[in-house]
């Protein structure tokens, strides 16, 4: 199994979130699930959800956290914060992760705005 992921959540990100689960009575747990991005990005979506088999658990105080391998094979670090009554995001992506990008090391992102680069 590769390294535990590293999870830095803000005091207001973490209230908020305790706050969702407890007006949500169907669910027990946050879960981080990775969207494949362009190149250097990545992309972490938030659910409300309860444990399946195959989940890796962390807690941060009170909060559960689930989330799979394959969130574990592409990001080493989420950084989670709560402002103007949104999540903000920040990953750092693993080393690894970029080698399935068809267009890792180039100046074009095939489809994606920009450059590879600059994401």
């Amino acid at each position: 199994m590769a390294q535990p992921l590293k999870i830095k959540l803000s005091k207001v990100a973490l209230f908020e979130l305790m706050e969702m689960i407890k007006l949500d009575e169907a669910h027990d747990s946050v879960r981080f699930v990775y969207v494949s991005g362009c190149c250097k990005t990545a992309k972490v979506d938030i659910y409300l959800d309860n444990f399946k088999t195959g989940d890796i658990k962390n807690n941060i105080d009170d909060l559960k956290i689930l989330y799979d391998e394959t969130l574990l094979e592409n990001i080493n670090e989420l950084t989670i914060a709560y402002k103007d009554t949104r999540f903000w995001i920040k990953t750092i992506s693993a080393k690894d992760s970029k080698k399935g990008c068809s267009s890792a090391g180039t100046d074009s992102c095939n489809g994606c705005s920009g450059h590879c680069g600059s994401h």
